[in-house]
């Protein structure tokens, strides 16, 4: 059990935030000595709350926020230049890695739109646990979410003390991948030292998985305090109730950075076709060998898909989930192609002058 009267370490410089090279060669010789860089390490709906290295600030976003998109504005992780005065932005620096998601807009108009919700990440704990839970569907699209962002992924199987087929899950895994897969039970210190190889100082890793699996358990067991609560995983179901209510980050005692997110239950993410290629290679491939260039995988005669199945070299779910979620992102596609080409044509309207416009432009050249 964690010991909740301990206290998290407090960081002492921008390198335990996880300061590094790449955002310092961002910095300019006049910015190093009129800015000061902060990370952020949680949003709110009014603000952000960052910090510099030495305190934590709460900063509201400024007026030059208000017309960048949701991708382009802070999210938990972005690193930022503060003023000398520490009370406004300067500039938001590049991101090594970004982890987005699609959803309905929040700018005018309702619009659908990529939404930034974690940057800087060097490794995703993709959570679920061992039992009615776990899926392997599931388990893709935090996969190719992973892959799409360039950040390493690490399974983590919670709830194994709960069954005596804990390593039939492990095998349901690396059935689908070859990424590292660890086994734990989230409220048992020693069952998570297989994690630590990830846990270093400086290091950024975001936990991700639905309401229940056990997320904010084991960031209070690696943490050694009760940083998040924790709630009761329903019977009928074994989901779990809604804990987290925000993303934000915490300084292990090792030095390593922990970032928890909500569970998400429909995940609407951003995959990227060229993630779903390699991520389904071996779907892509059998394709072309259907008879017909325009085989729909039904019932067509020499369809390479269901000869596949049938033959048990392809399971019926994969490729079903590989169609699913290629859908999605056609359409999420499309659908953020069609937004830009919407403003872009606004923009343009507001440019051009109007009947009067043009009558006082006349008068000033005469």
């Amino acid at each position: 059990m964690t010991e909740s009267h301990k206290e998290l370490p407090q960081p002492a410089s921008v390198e335990a935030l996880g300061w590094r090279g790449f955002f310092d060669n961002q910095v300019t010789e006049e910015e190093r000595s009129e800015c000061t860089p902060a990370r952020v390490i949680a949003v709110h709906r009014d603000a952000l709350v960052v910090h510099d290295g030495n305190q934590e600030l709460r900063l509201q976003l400024g007026r030059q926020w208000s017309k960048t998109t949701s991708h382009e504005r802070p999210t938990t992780g972005d690193w930022l230049l503060l003023d000398s005065n520490r009370e406004w932005i300067s500039r938001m620096l590049s991101r090594e890695s970004v982890i987005k998601r699609v959803s309905a807009g929040v700018d005018a108009g309702q619009q659908t739109q990529e939404q930034a919700i974690a940057a800087n990440v060097d490794t995703i704990f993709v959570v679920t646990s061992a039992n009615d839970e776990f899926s392997e569907s599931r388990l893709e699209r935090y996969l190719a979410l992973a892959h799409n962002a360039g950040i390493e992924p690490v399974v983590v199987v919670t709830k194994c003390d709960l069954t005596h087929k804990a390593d039939d899950f492990r095998n349901r895994t690396l059935a689908l991948t070859d990424v590292p897969v660890t086994l734990v039970n989230a409220l048992d210190e020693s069952t998570v030292h297989d994690l630590y190889p990830w846990l270093a100082s400086g290091n950024t890793v975001a936990m991700m998985g639905s309401s229940g699996v056990g997320k904010s358990t084991l960031l209070n067991t690696l943490a050694g305090v009760d940083i998040q609560d924790t709630g009761d995983v329903r019977d009928n179901d074994k989901r779990g109730r809604h804990t987290t209510t925000s993303r934000s980050i915490h300084l292990l005692g090792n030095g390593a950075l922990m970032l928890d997110t909500p569970g998400i239950r429909e995940l609407t993410f951003a995959f990227g076709q060229e993630t779903l290629s390699e991520m389904f290679q071996d779907i892509e491939d059998l394709i072309p060998q259907c008879k017909f260039s325009d085989c729909a995988h039904e019932s067509e005669p020499g369809c390479a898909i269901n000869a596949a199945i049938d033959a048990d070299k392809l399971d019926r779910r994969r490729f079903e989930n590989y169609q699913k979620m290629l859908e999605e992102e056609s359409e999420h596609t499309q659908t953020i192609d069609e937004n830009r080409l919407e403003k872009r044509r606004y923009k343009n309207q507001k440019m051009e002058p109007g009947p009067r416009d043009s009558k006082k432009k006349r008068k000033r050249r005469i």
